[in-house]
C-alpha cells in the first residue's frame, strides 16, 4: 500500500515561474532549442490558417458530417517528408499524426543525428520517423508550411517536453497526452509519478498557449491495446489523461478508441466514449474544455495482415465503421504496413480506398442501431464509470493521487504492458461473435452486471468449441484479425494435445536458461513476453529482460545466469545499428558458445528477408527469423540446436 504523503504529484495548476524553469531545461537538451521563443511562437501559430489547427479541423469535419483520414507520417529527410505530405494532400489527407523517430523519443539526439546524416548520404531511411529536434523549428516550419493540414506530433515520455516545444513553435497544433500509453507500451522503467509529471508539464505548455488564445488539441490514447480485452480500461485512462491535462490549462481533447473487430462492440464503445468524456469532464470541474470529436484508431499492429489483399479488407472495415460511427477523423494503416515503412504509392492507394468509403457512406448518413450495440454501449458506460469512480475514490478527489494508487493496486491494469511496475494480471478472449471479454479481471473494478454478461458470452464459445478458454486461446485470438476472421472455425482449432514438442522431456530435465528481450530503445514488448511465457511453459529457465534492453544488459544477464541462448527481438527497424558487434562483445565476455537467435522487423523500409538473414548471420547470429515466424517454430529450432550442442 502506497503512503499518500510520499506521492509527489497533485492535481494542482503549476505556477508559470515553475513551468518556465522546466521549459528552459528542456530547450537546453539540444542546440535547436535556442530557436524556440514562446511569445513569437504564439504569434506565429495565430497567424496560420484554420486548416493548421487540429481543434478547428476536427470541429469542422464533425459539423460537416465528414470523416478525415488520420494517417501517420514521418521520414527522416526533410525533402522526402515534404514530398510525402504533398502526395497525401493529393488524396485529400489534411490531418497528420507526425511520427518522431525512436532515438529522438528517448533523447538520443546524437544517434538521431547520425541516422539523419546516413539517410541523406545513402538515400535510404535509417530512422523510423522524423528527427524533429535535430531538424529544429526552422526546418520543421518548412514541413508545416509545405502542405495543407494540421499536425499531431508523436513522442514518448522522455522526449515529450522538448518535442512538444519544437513542434508547437513550428506550427504543429496537437500532441498525444499518453501517460498510460507510455506505461503500457513505451517506457519500461518509468514510474507512474514520472509519467503524470511529464503529462502535466506538456499540458502546462498547452495551457500557456491557450491562455494567449491558441488551442492545442490533445489526442488521448489511454492504455494501449496490448491484448484481447474490452476497451474499458483504455477509455477510462483516456479520460484520466484528459482530467490531468485539463488541470494544467489544456482545453481540447480527442479520445482515440480502437476498432477491435466486432461491429456491435466497436460502435457501442465509440458511442459511449464521447458521452463519458463530457460527463466526467463536467463533473470534475472542466466544463469549458472542448471535445471536438473522437478519433478512430485502427487496432494494434500485431494482427495486421501481411497479405495486401487482406490488408485492404481490414482497412475497408475500419473505414466503414468510422463512417457509420460518424467520427470526424479515423486512423488507418497502409496496405503494406506489416512489411515495413510504407511507400508513397501505398499511402495513396490506401487512402483512396478509405476515402471512397468515407464519402459514399457518410453521404448516406446511416443510423445503425440494434439491441447488441445498445448492450455494448451500456456495458461500456457501466465499466468505465466504475473504474473512474474508484480511481477518484482512491485519490480522495485528487486524480493524480488516485492514478498512482490505482496502478499500484491493479485497479488500472492490462495484459502485456511494457512497464516493469505494473500488475499485468488481466486476460481476455473473444466470444463466439468475436467481441472481446475479460477472462481474468485482476483487481480491475468491473461491475457484476458486466461480469455476468461476459461470463455468459464466454460460456457460449466454450460450449461451441468444446474447450475451456485459456491463456493459449487468448494468445491465439490476438492474431485472428490478420487472418481474416474473429475466431477460428472448429476445423482450424489446434487442441493442446494435438501438437507436441518431442524435446519437452529433455528440456524439463535439463532446465536450460534462455535470456529474452527486445533490443535497443525498441518498445515492442508483446512478442518477447509471449516467447518468455511459452519457454517457461516448456520447462526452460527464462531471464526475461522485456523491451528497451541495451546489448550490455543482455550480456550481463547471460553471464550471471550461465545462459544457453539469447533470444533477441527487434521490431522498430533499427536492429543493425543496435546489434553490430554484439557477437564480438559476447565472445569478449566469455560467451563464445552461447546460441544467438534474432527475430522481427529487422530493417526500415521494404526489404527482402533473405538479405536480413544473410546480414545478421554475418553479424554472428545463429538463427534469424522474419516477423511472421511462429513462436512454436523458433522454440522447436532452439531445442534442436541445444540438443545438437549437448545442452539438453
Amino acid at each position: 500500500m502506497i503512503d499518500v504523503s510520499k506521492i509527489s504529484v497533485r492535481d494542482k495548476m503549476m505556477p508559470e515561474d515553475e513551468f518556465m524553469k522546466y521549459h528552459r531545461e528542456a530547450l537546453a537538451l539540444w542546440p535547436t532549442g535556442k530557436e524556440v521563443d514562446l511569445e513569437e511562437a504564439v504569434a506565429y501559430n495565430k497567424s496560420l490558417p484554420d486548416d493548421k489547427n487540429m481543434n478547428k479541423m476536427l470541429k469542422k469535419y464533425k459539423a460537416e458530417g465528414k470523416t478525415s483520414l488520420y494517417p501517420r507520417s514521418g521520414t527522416p529527410v526533410l525533402e522526402e517528408e515534404i514530398k510525402l505530405l504533398r502526395s497525401l494532400n493529393e488524396v485529400d489527407v489534411f490531418m497528420f499524426p507526425f511520427t518522431t523517430d525512436s532515438y529522438s523519443r528517448n533523447l538520443k539526439f546524437d544517434m538521431a543525428q547520425k541516422g539523419l546524416e546516413e539517410s541523406v548520404k545513402t538515400g535510404k531511411a535509417k530512422l523510423n520517423g522524423f528527427p524533429i529536434v535535430n531538424h529544429g523549428v526552422k526546418n520543421t516550419r518548412r514541413v508545416v508550411e509545405s502542405c495543407k493540414g494540421a499536425f499531431d506530433a508523436r513522442s514518448s515520455r522522455e522526449g515529450q517536453l522538448i518535442i512538444s516545444e519544437i513542434a508547437f513553435a513550428s506550427g504543429m497544433s496537437a500532441i498525444p497526452q499518453s501517460m498510460f500509453g507510455w506505461l503500457s507500451g513505451y517506457d519500461k522503467r518509468a514510474t507512474s509519478e514520472e509519467c503524470i509529471r511529464t503529462c502535466q508539464l506538456s499540458a502546462r505548455l498547452s495551457g500557456y498557449y491557450a491562455e494567449r488564445g491558441h488551442i492545442i488539441n490533445h489526442a488521448c490514447h489511454g492504455w494501449l491495446a496490448n491484448g484481447i480485452i474490452p476497451t474499458y480500461v483504455g477509455i477510462a485512462c483516456m479520460l484520466l489523461e484528459a482530467l490531468v491535462s485539463a488541470g494544467q490549462g489544456a482545453k481540447s481533447f480527442s479520445p482515440m478508441v480502437n476498432f477491435n473487430g466486432n461491429m456491435a462492440q466497436d460502435l457501442g464503445e465509440f458511442r459511449a466514449t464521447e458521452k463519458l468524456f463530457r460527463k466526467y469532464m463536467d463533473k470534475y470541474g472542466h466544463p469549458d474544455c472542448e471535445i471536438p470529436g473522437s478519433i478512430g484508431n485502427q487496432s494494434f499492429l500485431y494482427p495486421f495482415p501481411r497479405d495486401v489483399g487482406m490488408a485492404f479488407g481490414y482497412i475497408s472495415y475500419t473505414a466503414m465503421l468510422g463512417a457509420i460511427a460518424k467520427l470526424p477523423a479515423c486512423s488507418v494503416k497502409t496496405v503494406d504496413e506489416a512489411l515495413g515503412v510504407p511507400s508513397i504509392e501505398a499511402h495513396q492507394q490506401t487512402y483512396r480506398a478509405a476515402n471512397w468509403i468515407y464519402n459514399v457512406v457518410r453521404q448516406q448518413d446511416p443510423e445503425l442501431s440494434s439491441k447488441e450495440i445498445e448492450t455494448e454501449e451500456r456495458m461500456t458506460e457501466l465499466a468505465v464509470g466504475a473504474i473512474i469512480e474508484r480511481v477518484m475514490e482512491l485519490g480522495d478527489g485528487d486524480v493524480c493521487v488516485g492514478i498512482v494508487k490505482a496502478l499500484d493496486e491493479g485497479v488500472l491494469d492490462s495484459p502485456f504492458a511494457i512497464c516493469m511496475y505494473l500488475q499485468d494480471n488481466t486476460l481476455g478472449v473473444r466470444d463466439l461473435q468475436g467481441a472481446m471479454r475479460y477472462l481474468e479481471y485482476g483487481n480491475v473494478p468491473i461491475p457484476e452486471e458486466v461480469r455476468e454478461f461476459s461470463r455468459e458470452k464466454i460460456r457460449e464459445r466454450e460450449e461451441y468449441e468444446g474447450r475451456k478458454m485459456t491463456y493459449k486461446v487468448s494468445v491465439s485470438d490476438m492474431w485472428t484479425l490478420g487472418e481474416g476472421m474473429l475466431i477460428p472455425p472448429k476445423e482450424m482449432i489446434v487442441y493442446e494435445d494435438d501438437a507436441q514438442n518431442p524435446y519437452i522431456e529433455d528440456v524439463k530435465k535439463a532446465k536450460p536458461t534462455i535470456v529474452t528481450g527486445t533490443v535497443g530503445v525498441d518498445s515492442h514488448v508483446i512478442g518477447t513476453k509471449l516467447i518468455s511465457r511459452v519457454l517457461r511453459d516448456c520447462g526452460f529457465t527464462v531471464a526475461a529482460l522485456g523491451a528497451q534492453t541495451p546489448t550490455e544488459e543482455f550480456i550481463k544477464a547471460a553471464r550471471e545466469t550461465a545462459a544457453d541462448a539469447i533470444m533477441v527481438s527487434s521490431l522498430y527497424g533499427m536492429a543493425e545499428q543496435d546489434l553490430t558487434g554484439f557477437r564480438e562483445k559476447c565472445n569478449e565476455a566469455g560467451l563464445d558458445g552461447v546460441l544467438l537467435m534474432l527475430g522481427g522487423n529487422l530493417g526500415v523500409g521494404k526489404h527482402d528477408f533473405k538479405d536480413d538473414e544473410e546480414k545478421f548471420r554475418k553479424l554472428g547470429f545463429d538463427l534469424v527469423y522474419p516477423p511472421d515466424a511462429s513462436i512454436e517454430t523458433s522454440v522447436l529450432d532452439l531445442c534442436k540446436e541445444l540438443k545438437s550442442r549437448g545442452r539438453i
